[in-house]
């Protein structure tokens, strides 16, 4: 098996494990009921199922060939600068925009550095997913979140 795959998985396994031992000491509720520790233990189950995963996976096929280096060949640079700069510029004009204003733009600009397409499209998309996470956060969830000079 390979050496960084060993390394990374004892990573990823102690910090689930870390992660299951400190939500336990939360309260994790039920599925109906779920309590503040709920999400991170049954994440850090998740974690750990695919660390394992990871490593019977890695010890079948023997030793892999890639190296680190290969898995940065073909990576588009400017996309992730662009989607960066993106999330930066969502960070400052959530509570000046609101949500939706923001979010909507947001979405448009990802959608459209990393898939090009016609704008109208990417706008409509763009659209239904602002319009059904606000429908799931702030109706069905009641999260408060920014209103923007709009008033929604």
């Amino acid at each position: 098996m390979n050496r960084q795959v060993v390394i990374s998985a004892i990573f990823w396994l102690w910090i689930s494990i870390f992660v299951c031992k400190e939500s336990l000491k939360s309260d994790i509720g039920s599925l109906h009921a779920p309590g503040p520790g709920f999400f991170p233990f049954w994440s850090a189950v998740v974690l750990g199922v695919f660390t394992i995963l990871l490593v019977i996976v890695s010890t079948l096929k023997g030793q892999l060939k890639a190296k680190i280096t290969d898995l940065w060949k073909g990576m588009q640079w400017q996309r992730v600068g662009s989607i960066l700069c993106a999330l930066f510029l969502y960070l400052l004009l959530l509570p000046r925009l609101g949500f939706l204003i923001t979010t909507f733009g947001l979405m448009v600009l990802a959608m459209a550095t990393i898939k090009r397409g016609r704008l109208w499209l990417l706008a409509i998309n763009a659209l239904i997913i602002v319009l059904a996470s606000y429908l799931v956060f702030n109706v069905f969830l009641d999260v408060r979140l920014p209103k923007g000079p709009l008033g929604f």
